[in-house]
C-alpha cells in the first residue's frame, strides 16, 4: 500500500514522504479499511510540526513511533476483517472515531487519549489503515466518501459541544469564530437547533460564504477588532448564549465579553489556529465569568455513541457537509500548503482512493 509517513520534523518543518508498505493484516477485533478519503484540521498541521523526540514524555504515557502515517479523519470501506468482529461486515463505509476507546459514557483522559489515530499510531494519510471495529460508525447512504471524511472531528466537535454539553435550545444565540472547517459545521448544526447564529471572519467574501451557509449575522473581526461590542449590539445589549471558541485562549477573554447571563461558553481550541494571536491571557482578566454566571466546557471530540447520534441527526435533515477544496493524495504536501494560508472556508480534503 501507498502511504505518507512524518521525516524529521527538527524546527517545526513539516516533511512527509511517501512510501510503500505492506498491506495490513487485521487481528482479534480489527479491519482493514481501505481509506477513500481523509481531511485536514488545525491539530494534524500542530502534530506534524512538533520535533521529535517530543521534548517531555509524561509517566503515562509512552513515546509515540516517529515514522507514523498523520491524520486523524477517515472515510473508507472494509476490505479485511479480523477474528471476533460481527459488528461490520465487507464492503460496509465506516468512518472511524477519533480515540477508539471512547465508546460512550465519560471521558478518561489515562486510558482513552493514549489510543489516538495520526498521533499515539498511524492515521489516515495511506491507502490502508488498520482499525479496531468497536470505533466504526456507518456513513449516512446520501454522503460521499470526501463529505463524510470532513465529519469525525470537524462535525462531532461542535455536534458535542451544542447538543451534550451546552444544551442549545430553540431561538437562543449561538456564536461560532472564523471560518474554519469546526465553525462552519458550528453554524449549520446551530440552525439545525433553531439557534441564531452571530459567525465572525477575517474578509467581507467569507462573510459572504458564511451567510450562505446559514449565519444570520457575520462581523469582519479585521474591520471591527472589538467585535465582543459588535455581538452585544447584534443581541440589544444580552449577548451570546452559546459560544464555540475554537480558537483558544487568544479569544477567551473576548468570548466572555461576548456572553450573555448564564451562557455556555465550548471551549475547544486546543492546537494552535493559522492566523490565531499568541498573547498570553490570564485568568485573572477575564471579566463576566462570575458576574454573568458564565461556564467554560473544555472537552474534546466525541464518544462513538455521540457520533452515531450526529449522523442520524444530519440525515435526517440532509445536512451537506462544506468542503473548501479536495486534493489528490499526490497533492498532499500542496494540501497541507494550501490550508496555512489561511485561505479556506469548511474543510479540505485528501482523496486517497
Amino acid at each position: 500500500m501507498r502511504a505518507y509517513e512524518l521525516g524529521n520534523r527538527q524546527g517545526g518543518a513539516i516533511t512527509l514522504r511517501p512510501v510503500e508498505r505492506a498491506d495490513l493484516v487485521p487481528g482479534h477485533g480489527q479491519v482493514v479499511m481501505k481509506v477513500h478519503a481523509t481531511g485536514l484540521g488545525a491539530r494534524d498541521i500542530s502534530i506534524m510540526r512538533t520535533p521529535y523526540p517530543p521534548a517531555e514524555v509524561k509517566p503515562w504515557q509512552n513515546p509515540p513511533p516517529p515514522e507514523r502515517i498523520p491524520l486523524q479523519d477517515s472515510a473508507g470501506e472494509i476490505m479485511a476483517i479480523g477474528p471476533g468482529v460481527s459488528r461490520v461486515r465487507m464492503g460496509d463505509r465506516v468512518i472511524a472515531s477519533h480515540y477508539p476507546e471512547f465508546i460512550d459514557g465519560a471521558w478518561d483522559f489515562d486510558t482513552m487519549a493514549l489510543t489516538d489515530f495520526g498521533d499515539c499510531f498511524d492515521g489516515f494519510l495511506a491507502e490502508q489503515a488498520l482499525v479496531p471495529a468497536d470505533s466504526l460508525v456507518r456513513i449516512p447512504d446520501y454522503l460521499s466518501y470526501e463529505q463524510a471524511s470532513t465529519l469525525q472531528s470537524s462535525g462531532l466537535t461542535p455536534w458535542r459541544g451544542l447538543t451534550v454539553e451546552a444544551n442549545t435550545r430553540v431561538g437562543e444565540t449561538v456564536l461560532t469564530l472564523g471560518s474554519g472547517n469546526v465553525s462552519v459545521f458550528g453554524i449549520q448544526i446551530a440552525k439545525m437547533l433553531g439557534a441564531r447564529v452571530i459567525a465572525t471572519s477575517s474578509d467581507d467574501d467569507k462573510c459572504r460564504q458564511l451567510l450562505a451557509l446559514g449565519a444570520d449575522t457575520v462581523i469582519n473581526y479585521r474591520r471591527t477588532p472589538d467585535w465582543d461590542r459588535e455581538v452585544l449590539a447584534c443581541t440589544n445589549g444580552k449577548g451570546a448564549d452559546v459560544v464555540l471558541n475554537n480558537i483558544g485562549m487568544p479569544t477567551l477573554e473576548k468570548c466572555l465579553l461576548a456572553c450573555a447571563s448564564n451562557a455556555r461558553v465550548m471551549h475547544i481550541g486546543a492546537r494552535p489556529v493559522v492566523g490565531a494571536s499568541t498573547t498570553p491571557v490570564t485568568i485573572s482578566s477575564l471579566p463576566n465569568l462570575i458576574s454573568k454566571s458564565v461556564m467554560i466546557k473544555g472537552f474534546s471530540v466525541g464518544s462513538r455513541r455521540m457520533f452515531e447520534d450526529f449522523l442520524r441527526a444530519i440525515e435526517l435533515h440532509r445536512l451537506q457537509p462544506c468542503i473548501d477544496r479536495v486534493f489528490s493524495f499526490d497533492d498532499a504536501l500542496e494540501a497541507i500548503r494550501y490550508y496555512e494560508t489561511g485561505a479556506k472556508v469548511g474543510k479540505i480534503v485528501i482523496k486517497i482512493i
